[in-house]
C-alpha cells in the first residue's frame, strides 16, 4: 500500500515527498534493516570446516564475503537454511553492496516467503551493482518471493540457457524442478540436470535433491547419491540423514542407523559451537527419532531409549518443543521411547520410566497405558496393572489395548484360553504375538505369524529373531539355522544381552554359534569410506558451560556469575529501562521472585544501562548489574553481531554453570512460571 501511494505522489510531481518523516526508529531489539532481519541469526558467521567447495563468482570484490557467499550457497543445497542466512548476512556485512548475498538470504527462506520478500527487496534495491548474469538470479528471486511460482521456473530456465557453464544455475533449477517431479518427463529432466552438474563436480551436494528426487519406489536409482551425500557436506547434519531415506527405502537398516547416528552427533557438536538448542535447528527431532526407529530395527534397544530418552529430556519451549505439539523432541521422543520399551519387552524399564503422560494425545497415551499394563501384569504387579487397564477404559477406541492387557493378565494366572482369546482381539505385531503363541502351546500359528512378520518386515531383527526361535521350537533345525545365518549379519550391533535376543543363545549354540552368534555387516562394494562416527560429535546434547560474567550493580556493588556457584541461576539480558517490553519481563519475573526462590533458583538482570542509569530505576527483588560496554551481552550471544546492537535473552545456568536453557532474539521472554516450570524440569532429570 505505501509503494502505491508514493507512486500516485511521484505521478502528481508532489514535492512535499522530500519531507517526508522520518522512519519510526524500530523497537529495542528490532533490526535497523527492517523486520525480515528480525529473525533468523544475528550472530556472524564462521568459515567452516565439511563445507564443499562451490563455484559461483559473483560481481564483490571482497574475498572474505565471496567465502561466505559460496559457503552459504552449499549450506542452502543442504537445506542448512538458518546458517545459510548467516553466511550471506555476514557476505552483506563485509560488502554492504553484495546484491547477491540478498538473493542468498532470499532464497535461504524459501519455507517463509514474507522473509524472503523482505530479502528479495533488498537485492532489488542493490541490483544495479550487480552483473548480468547476476541480475538473472535476482530477478527469478523477486518472482518467487511474490509467488510467481511458473515465472519464477522460466526464468531459472533461461538462467541456465544464458549460462550454460553455471552449474549452480543448473542446480537451483534441478532444487526447484525436483520440487514439483510429480511425472516421469519431470523426473528424467531433474535427473539430467543432476547428472550434468555431477558431471563437473562429482561430489557436490546436489546429491542432497537426487535422494529426495528418488525417494520413491525407484529408491535405488539414487544409492550412489546415498553413498557421497554425508561425504559431500559433512558440516551438515541433514546431508548424513538424508542418507538414511533410501537405506530405510532398501531395508539396509543399518547403514540407515550410522546415517542418522552420524546426523545427530553432527547436530550436537554444531550446538555446543553456535550455543542453541536442540530444537533450533530444521529436522533436528525427526532425524533422532529416525535414528532411535533404525536401532530398533537392527537389535539395539538400549542405544534406542537412549536417543528417544534425549529427545524427551531436551529443553523445551513454547514456539519449539512442547509434548503435546508435533514436530519438537518430546512429542517425537515420547512415541519412540514407549514403542521401544513394548517392543522389545523391557517390562521393568518401563515401569521405572516415569513416562510423561500427554492426554492430548490419545493414541500415544493409550500406547503408554497398554505398555504399563502389560509390563506390571507381566512382572507379577497386578495391583499397578488393574489401575492401568482401569484408566484404558476410559480413553475412546482401546479395545485392543485392553484385550493385550488382559492377555498379560491371563498369562501371569497360566489361563491360557483367556490368554488366547484376548490374544485374539489385541492387535499386536505378528513377531511378539507369535511368541506369546508358542507359549501358549500354539506352534503352528505362531509359526505363520513369524513367517508374515519376516515377510512384512523384511530385514528388522526381531521378526528375524522370533522366527528363529519358533523353528527351533517346532522342531525344525536346519530351517531355524538357515534362518539364524540370515539373522546374523542384520544382528550386526545388537545388544545380545537385552532379553528377546539373550533367549536365542541356546538356539544358536544349537545351530553351531555358540556365544557371540553375531555377523558382520553386509559389505557394499560401492561404498566410500567414512570417518569415524565417534569423531563427529556427541551422540546427545551437551549443554554449554555459561560464559560467566562480574558486573556492578547501581550500587556499585559486583556480582560475579561465581557467586553462584552451586546453585541454579536464572539470568536475564534486557535493554534498559527505556524499553517497555523489557520492563514487562523484568516486572513479571519480579512478581515470581518468591516462587523461583522457594525453588531454589536465583535471579540476576542485566542491562545496557550505565550505572548511574541503573541506580535510578525503582528496587527489584533480584540485582540489576550494569553492562554499558556489553562485553557481556557478546559473550553470551545476545548480540547482534551484524548490527553491533543488544539483544534480549533469557538463561537457565544450573548449579554446574551449564545452560540448561536459553532465549534470545528480538523480542523479550516474558513467561516467567514456565522459565520456572520448565527449570525445574530440566534440573530434576
Amino acid at each position: 500500500m505505501k509503494r502505491c501511494v508514493l507512486s500516485a505522489f511521484a505521478l502528481l510531481g508532489l514535492s512535499a515527498l522530500t519531507h517526508a518523516q522520518e522512519p519510526v526508529k524500530p523497537a529495542f531489539g528490532h533490526s535497523m534493516q527492517g523486520e525480515a532481519f528480525n529473525e533468523g541469526p544475528r550472530q556472524k558467521a564462521v568459515l567452516m570446516k565439511g563445507i564443499p567447495k562451490i563455484e559461483f563468482p559473483t560481481s564483490t570484490k571482497n574475498k572474505k564475503a565471496q567465502q561466505f557467499f559460496e559457503q552459504g550457497v552449499a549450506q542452502i543445497h543442504a537445506y542448512w537454511y538458518f546458517e545459510a542466512e548467516r553466511s550471506f548476512r555476514q557476505a552483506a556485512d563485509l560488502d554492504r553492496d553484495f546484491a547477491m548475498a540478498y538473493w542468498g538470504m532470499a532464497r535461504a527462506n524459501v519455507n517463509n516467503r514474507t522473509r524472503a520478500k523482505g530479502f528479495a527487496e533488498k537485492a532489488v534495491e542493490k541490483r544495479g551493482n550487480a552483473s548480468k548474469r547476476e541480475q538473472g538470479y535476482i530477478d527469478a528471486i523477486a518472482l518467487f518471493a511474490n509467488g510467481k511460482n511458473d515465472e519464477y521456473i522460466a526464468a531459472l530456465r533461461k538462467l541456465v540457457a544464458d549460462n550454460p557453464l553455471d552449474i549452480e544455475a543448473t542446480a537451483q533449477l534441478a532444487h526447484e524442478l525436483q520440487e514439483r517431479a510429480f511425472d516421469k518427463p519431470r523426473q528424467d529432466e531433474v535427473e539430467r540436470l543432476a547428472q550434468e552438474v555431477l558431471a563437473t563436480n562429482p561430489m557436490h551436494p546436489i546429491h542432497h535433491y537426487r535422494i529426495h528426487l528418488w525417494d520413491r519406489p525407484e529408491n535405488t536409482n539414487a544409492l550412489d547419491s546415498a553413498h557421497k551425500s554425508g561425504l559431500s557436506e559433512q558440516a551438515s547434519a541433514h546431508m548424513w540423514h538424508m542418507e538414511g531415506h533410501i537405506y530405510t527405502q532398501l531395508k539396509r537398516y543399518g547403514d540407515a542407523a550410522v546415517s542418522q547416528e552420524a546426523s545427530a552427533r553432527v547436530d550436537h557438536a554444531h550446538m555446543s559451537r553456535v550455543q542453541i538448542i536442540p530444537d533450533q535447528i530444521f529436522n533436528y527431532a525427526h532425524n533422532n527419532q529416525w535414528l532411535a526407529e533404525s536401532l530398533e530395527f537392527t537389535g539395539q534397544p538400549q542405544k534406542a531409549l537412549e536417543v528417544a530418552r534425549n529427545l524427551v529430556a531436551n529443553p523445551r519451549h513454547p514456539k519449539l518443543n512442547v509434548p503435546n505439539g508435533f514436530s519438537g523432541s518430546a512429542s517425537q521422543g515420547l512415541p519412540r521411547l514407549i514403542e521401544t520399551l513394548e517392543r522389545y519387552e523391557l517390562w521393568e524399564i518401563a515401569l521405572a520410566e516415569k513416562i510423561e503422560s500427554v492426554p492430548s494425545k490419545t493414541e500415544q497415551e493409550r500406547n503408554r497405558l497398554r505398555l504399563l499394563g502389560c509390563a506390571a501384569y507381566a512382572t507379577g504387579k497386578r495391583g499397578q496393572g488393574m489401575a492401568y487397564l482401569d484408566e484404558l477404559t476410559k480413553l475412546k477406541d482401546s479395545e485392543k489395548a485392553i484385550a493385550a492387557v488382559k492377555c498379560y493378565a491371563a498369562l501371569g494366572e497360566n489361563n491360557t484360553v483367556e490368554a488366547s482369546k484376548h490374544l485374539d482381539a489385541a492387535g499386536l505385531p505378528a513377531e511378539r504375538e507369535a511368541l506369546i503363541r508358542l507359549q501358549l502351546g500354539e506352534r503352528e500359528k505362531a509359526l505363520t505369524l513369524a513367517q508374515s512378520a519376516v515377510k512384512s518386515r523384511p530385514n528388522q531383527v526381531l521378526p528375524q529373531a522370533a522366527l528363529v526361535r519358533v523353528l527351533h521350537a517346532n522342531g525344525k533345525l536346519d530351517q531355524a539355522k538357515a534362518e539364524l545365518e540370515k539373522l546374523r549379519p542384520l544382528a550386526a550391533r545388537a545388544e545380545l544381552d537385552t532379553p528377546l535376543l539373550a533367549a536365542l543363545a541356546p538356539v544358536a549354540q544349537q545351530c553351531g554359534a555358540a556365544g557371540d552368534w553375531r555377523g558382520t555387516p553386509p559389505a557394499d562394494p560401492l561404498a566410500l569410506p567414512r570417518p569415524k562416527i565417534e569423531g563427529l560429535g556427541p551422540l546427545s546434547w551437551v549443554p554449554p558451560v555459561a560464559p560467566g560474567f562480574s558486573l556492578k550493580d547501581g550500587n556499585g556493588k559486583k556480582v560475579s556469575l561465581k557467586d553462584y556457584a552451586g546453585k541454579p541461576v536464572i539470568v536475564l539480558f534486557f535493554l534498559g529501562a527505556a524499553c517497555e517490553r523489557c520492563m514487562e519481563q523484568i516486572n513479571a519475573f519480579a512478581a515470581e521472585a518468591e516462587s523461583f526462590r522457594k525453588a531454589g533458583f536465583e535471579i540476576v538482570a542485566i542491562s545496557p544501562d550505565p550505572q548511574d542509569e541503573v541506580k535510578k530505576m525503582k528496587p527489584f527483588p533480584f540485582p540489576i548489574l550494569a553492562n554499558p560496554d556489553l562485553k557481556t551481552f557478546k559473550a553470551w550471544r545476545t548480540f547482534d553481531d551484524f548490527e553491533d546492537m543488544a539483544l534480549h535473552g533469557t538463561f537457565v545456568v544450573d548449579p554446574a554453570g551449564k545452560l540448561r536453557w536459553m532465549d534470545t532474539g528480538f523480542a523479550p521472554f516474558t513467561d516467567a512460571k514456565f522459565v520456572l516450570g520448565e527449570a525445574q524440569r530440566l534440573l530434576s532429570r
